[in-house]
This record gives structure tokens, C-alpha cells and sequence, in this order.
């Protein structure tokens, strides 16, 4: 089913069939398959609407943290339009990016639902231009449009990272986050509730693969990497995340660690031959603004799948989520090893056979 902004789109389809045109973070391949327009180029920072967007739509779709015109062979676009984040922060940097692709005058858009706050992106895109309009309101969306006069020269991302240290079981791990990032500006409190089972010494004892699936800004790969590679090096870190934001944050958080470790971009299990020994996680429950369970319950699928015999998993959720009923079907058992009034954490062991 289309998502209610690709409907107004479409709805407004006579907007984007001349010119050269950019679409951000679309949840549609709709769009593509059904405006006559060859000239209109998908930007992703999430790879499963990205992964979508390459199988159905003819057009060039390229997937990255940020959008640079001379990396991506991009043109000056007559028009970009924006589909809006679930973070304002990060919309505020979209919006600063967007402006820096397109011709002078251009058309920049933005798209989304009443209930994400659409109605309060007029502020952010008088930043970039004068005079902002409701193109359309309808399926409880909106599309706001701006002209920009002078297109910004240039755009970095690294302007809006934020780097802090954090001190976990006695390790200190450094962390460069940007809005957009699970994880953005703090620790969370799920990730340091999990963290503080794994105290140094068991860590140290631990061998084999290791994966963090769905890793933010990889706090957690980061602190088993650190720990290997302080006092041993049997541990092989692997993390993997949806966003491209979180990949360019977790790469440069290994670097920043000086640590071993191999980040992906993909929405599942990073490889389906590899077979993992340590499997820890802060899984996700949203897709955008909505809540979305059927990302961790295959998550958990695959990591049975995914696992060697007596590999162990451990993750941690909010309290009113569905996954011990999960957890017990998939491996046949859990155990809850930690707990507080918003968060539990839960730790299975696959058998053998």
C-alpha cells in the first residue's frame, strides 16, 4: 500500500514531470513507476526503501549519508523534494543539503504527515527562501514548497556531529553522532542497561563472531571492539544498520576508537552464509514514526538462522514489547537477565540441534 505522502504526491504529480528533479528518502517506488518523468533521481539514507526503489523504478537511485552533486554526478535539480524524518534536527540538515543541489531558484519541497509535525517545517524552509506555500494538504499530509534564490555553495555533514565519551564498565568509548541517529547526543538507557551485563572480564573470555544487528551509532560493537582489541583479539565485531547516517557514524566511531570492526548498510542479517557466535542488540520498533514489531520478530528469526549451534543472543526492549512470546518460540526458551521500570533485557542460547 502507498504511504499517505507518496498519495499527495502523486496526487500533485503534475509538479514533477518536467526538469530534473531529486526525490530524498521516498517510502515509495511509486513514485518513480508512476510520474512521467525520466529525470527524477532517488536519494536514500534508509537502504531498505532504497534496495525497493532499485528493483521497481528505471531512474538512478543512489543511497549515502549526505548528497554531494560532484561525488554522485548529480545535476543542478530544477526542484528536490524532501520526505519528512521523524527527527526535526535531521530535516533541518536535509532541508541545508537539499539547498545546496539545486539551480538558483529552484523549487525546494517537503512532504509529510500532519501527525509527524509537517505543519511546523515552514520555519525551517524560511531558512533557504523567502516566501513559503501549502501546495496541498490531504490523507492528513501536507506539501510545503520554498524557492531558493541563491543555492548554498556548499554542504558538510560534519557540521552537525556532535562527539562525546562515555564510560562504560570501566571502558571509555568516544562517540561522533549526528541528528537523524539513534542515540544522537546521549547513551541510551536501553543500550547502557545491556551494556552493564558485560562487564569486561566475560567479555574478554568471549571468541568467535560478533554481530550488532541494527547499531545506531555502534556504541555497541564499538565496546566489544575496544575491549578485544585492549586485551585480546578472538573477537571479530561486525555491525550493520538500515540508515546511512548510522553506517557513516559507526565508521567513523571505529576509526575514533581505533578499533577492528566491519559496518554494513542492509535491513536484515548482514550475510546470509556467515554464522555468528555473540549476537547483542538494541533492536528497533519504529519504522519512521510508526511503531513497527515485525523488524525485531525477523530479526530474531534470522538470528537463529544465522547463528552457530550454542551461539548466544542478547537484547534489550522496552518493557511492553511482544518478544518474549517471540524469543520462546524461536529458541525454545529465554531467559530475562536484567530489568527496570521501562526496560528489559533478554538473553537466549541456540541448542544444538
Amino acid at each position: 500500500m502507498i504511504s499517505p505522502p507518496s498519495q499527495i504526491v502523486l496526487r500533485n504529480s503534475e509538479i514533477f514531470e518536467q526538469g530534473n528533479w531529486a526525490f530524498i528518502n521516498p517510502s515509495d517506488a511509486d513514485v518513480f513507476t508512476q510520474i512521467n518523468n525520466p529525470n527524477i533521481v532517488g536519494l536514500h539514507q534508509f537502504h531498505h526503501h532504497y534496495s525497493a526503489c532499485v528493483k521497481q523504478a528505471s531512474q538512478a537511485q543512489h543511497f549515502a549519508a549526505a548528497f554531494d552533486s560532484k561525488a554522485l554526478k548529480l545535476p543542478a535539480f530544477d526542484g528536490v523534494l524532501i520526505y519528512m524524518p521523524k527527527a526535526k534536527q535531521q530535516l533541518d540538515m536535509l532541508i541545508q543539503n537539499a539547498a545546496a543541489l539545486l539551480k538558483p531558484k529552484g523549487m525546494l519541497l517537503v512532504v509529510g504527515e500532519n501527525k509527524a509535525g509537517i505543519k511546523s517545517v515552514a520555519k525551517l524552509l524560511e531558512k533557504v527562501g523567502e516566501t513559503v506555500n501549502k501546495i496541498d494538504s490531504a490523507k492528513h499530509c501536507a506539501i510545503y514548497a520554498v524557492s531558493v534564490k541563491q543555492p548554498k555553495a556548499s554542504f558538510e555533514l560534519d557540521d552537525y556531529a556532535t562527539t562525546r565519551d562515555y564510560t562504560i564498565n570501566g571502558i571509555t568509548i568516544s562517540l561522533y553522532t549526528l541528528p537523524g541517529v539513534f542515540g544522537h547526543k546521549q547513551l541510551d538507557p536501553g543500550t547502557d542497561l545491556l551494556l552493564k551485563q558485560f562487564p569486561v572480564d566475560p567479555v574478554m573470555a568471549m571468541k568467535g563472531e560478533f554481530y550488532d544487528f541494527a547499531c545506531g551509532t555502534g556504541v555497541i560493537a564499538c565496546y566489544f571492539a575496544k575491549v578485544a582489541h585492549t586485551y585480546h583479539k578472538r573477537l571479530k565485531v561486525s555491525m550493520s544498520d538500515v540508515s546511512a547516517l548510522a553506517v557513516y557514524c559507526s565508521e567513523k566511531n571505529v576509526a575514533l576508537n581505533e578499533v577492528e570492526a566491519t559496518v554494513h548498510a542492509c535491513d536484515g542479517f548482514v550475510d546470509q552464509y556467515k554464522r555468528f557466535d555473540h549476537i547483542v542488540s538494541n533492536p528497533p520498533f519504529h519504522d519512521g514514526i510508526k511503531n513497527e514489531y515485525t523488524i525485531t520478530e525477523n530479526f530474531i528469526k534470522q538470528a537463529f538462522s544465522s547463528s552457530n549451534p550454542y551461539a548466544n543472543m542478547t537484547l534489550v526492549a522496552n518493557r511492553f514489547l511482544p518478544y518474549p512470546d517471540i524469543l520462546d518460540k524461536v529458541f525454545k526458551g529465554f531467559k530475562e537477565v536484567a530489568a527496570t521500570t521501562k526496560y528489559r533485557v533478554y538473553s537466549v542460547t541456540k541448542p544444538k540441534k
